[in-house]
């Protein structure tokens, strides 16, 4: 797959985090936080399910020997949908995604200097610290007076 095609999947990607900030919010209303969030995991987990399922290869086979710390990144991403959920009706989808985002940028780069997952080690440097300084200059302006 192409970089720019990565880039517009990521793109697509954001749009829909936004998206379904907005739609959990919403379901909250009705049937609550938690409640929401499960039905949003639910929901992806049936749909990731029958790709799973679809797709050629046997990945999941192998499951039983991955390192317990690699299985909760669906809890991470459980409170996530969660504290995003609950805070759209505090802050607005904006903001919560402003901060949301900011943190990751952070956590982003310091994983990626000290690779502490194995996955790829890349170097941090000062445009990139400043990139994520304008993000944070970002947030106080789009959480300010909110």
């Amino acid at each position: 797959m192409s970089k720019l095609l990565v880039y517009l999947f990521l793109a697509a990607g954001g749009t829909f985090v936004s998206l379904q900030a907005s739609i959990n919010a919403r379901l909250a209303k009705q049937v609550g936080f938690v409640e929401s969030a499960f039905v949003s995991f639910t929901v992806g987990a049936i749909a990731l399910g029958l790709v799973v399922l679809f797709k050629n290869g046997n990945g999941l086979k192998y499951i039983t020997e991955v390192h317990p710390v690699f299985l909760t990144g669906g809890l991470l991403g459980a409170f996530f949908v969660f504290i995003i959920t609950y805070s759209v009706h505090i802050t607005g989808v904006a903001s919560a995604l402003a901060v949301a985002i900011g943190v990751q940028l952070f956590a982003g780069l310091l994983l990626d200097k000290y690779n502490p997952m194995n996955v790829v080690r890349l170097n941090v440097n000062w445009y990139n610290v400043l990139g994520v300084i304008f993000i944070i200059m970002g947030i106080i302006l789009v959480t300010r007076g909110r």
